[in-house]
């Protein structure tokens, strides 16, 4: 018969491992535990006996303890001395200062002897140019031209129209005469009757000849009329050019002097406003320096004593050292060592006990197969 191994006892197995792992924490300890000697000193580790706790399991356990020495060397020493001696120093400066210099900041603050503060720029200060400021050019200045300019021009030149005509007709008319009477007699003597084609043919070139010569005084009055218009037109522009000019001259005069006074009142304006403002920020500068000198000289001991205190000025010793090396030990691992073990010997006892089974399965067939042959042999 096969037995199942029996399983390990959890509380065994733990206390193994505690025991296994406090092993190893003191062989890490103590492997950690390189004394050195460095420039600025040694490092030196001791043991100073032991000290002892209570487990989980209620147990008291014992572990060794150690004490780490830093020694300088002379010079470190020396520095490290005179460092603590200056910081001792500074403390007790620090403490009567504290009790002497800083009397003074339970005073309240005063600050009447401060220069007067400038809020206000006062009545003579002004915003506006004043009355000698105008916003009118005056009477100097005309948007008109007056009566002489002229926005029509030309007179009435009917008469030296028609005397024009008239000159001309009186100087064609005794020739259209003559020829026309001529033209006649010429009719006459040929015998052309009033009334027949000849003569009316006659009498229409009589007539072609009176229409020409009064189209051509016709157009020699319209020239001596065009030729008035623009001497009428160019003395016009003339006039005008001149009145024109003359009130550009006039305004231009009374825009200059209008700017120039504007522009004296604005600067003296100026004047008065820049030196109000800037006596007034004067004032307000020298307040704000009185101000500033006077906290100055108030906070001055709390800031002598916030150095002090600080220690900033001194330079304390080189006590650097290297740091420890550490090793790097594995654990052992009971209770996984256990938990294998165990789990490999259930392993071998289920093998054993699968193996005698299909055994007796085997011998089982066997004698079956033998006993159907007995039957058959009967």
């Amino acid at each position: 018969m096969v037995s199942t191994p029996k399983a390990p006892s959890a509380t065994a197995t733990a206390q193994a491992q505690s025991e296994y792992n406090t092993n190893t924490a003191i062989t890490q300890q103590l492997l950690n535990q390189t004394d050195q000697n460095t420039p600025y000193g040694n490092i030196t580790y001791a043991q100073n006996g032991n000290q002892t706790f209570t487990g989980a399991d209620g147990k008291t356990y014992t572990v060794p303890k150690f004490t780490q020495t830093t020694t300088l060397n002379p010079e470190q020493q020396s520095t490290l001395n005179q460092t603590q001696t200056a910081a001792n120093n500074i403390a007790q400066t620090a403490n009567s200062l504290s009790r002497s210099g800083l009397s003074s900041l339970g005073q309240a603050v005063d600050t009447s002897g401060a220069p007067g503060l400038t809020t206000s720029l006062g009545s003579g200060y002004s915003t506006s140019p004043g009355s000698s400021y105008s916003s009118t050019l005056g009477n100097g200045y005309s948007t008109s031209l007056g009566s002489g300019y002229n926005t029509s021009f030309g007179s009435d030149t009917s008469t030296e129209y028609n005397n024009a005509k008239n000159a001309v007709m009186d100087q064609l008319t005794p020739t259209l005469d003559r020829n026309a009477e001529a033209s006649r007699a010429q009719m006459a003597a040929s015998g052309v009757r009033a009334g027949s084609a000849a003569y009316s043919a006659n009498e229409q070139t009589i007539g072609d000849n009176y229409t020409r010569a009064a189209n051509q005084a016709t157009e020699t009055a319209q020239s001596v009329e065009n030729q008035l218009f623009n001497q009428q037109q160019q003395q016009a522009a003339y006039t005008d050019s001149a009145l024109l000019n003359q009130g550009q001259f006039r305004n231009e005069s009374a825009l200059n002097q209008f700017n120039a006074q504007n522009n004296a009142s604005l600067i003296g304006q100026q004047f008065t406003n820049s030196a109000l403002l800037n006596n007034a920020n004067f004032n307000n500068s020298a307040n704000s320096q009185w101000l500033s000198n006077y906290y100055t000289q108030r906070d001055q001991p709390l800031n002598e004593l916030s150095a002090l205190l600080s220690g900033s000025q001194v330079t304390n010793a080189n006590t650097a050292t290297s740091a420890t090396p550490q090793t790097n030990v594995a654990g052992v691992d009971y209770s996984g060592l256990v938990s294998n073990e165990y789990q490999a010997k259930l392993a071998q006892s289920q093998g054993l006990t699968s193996g005698l089974f299909s055994l007796g399965s085997g011998l089982m067939g066997v004698g079956g197969q033998y006993l159907g042959g007995l039957g058959k042999s009967k």
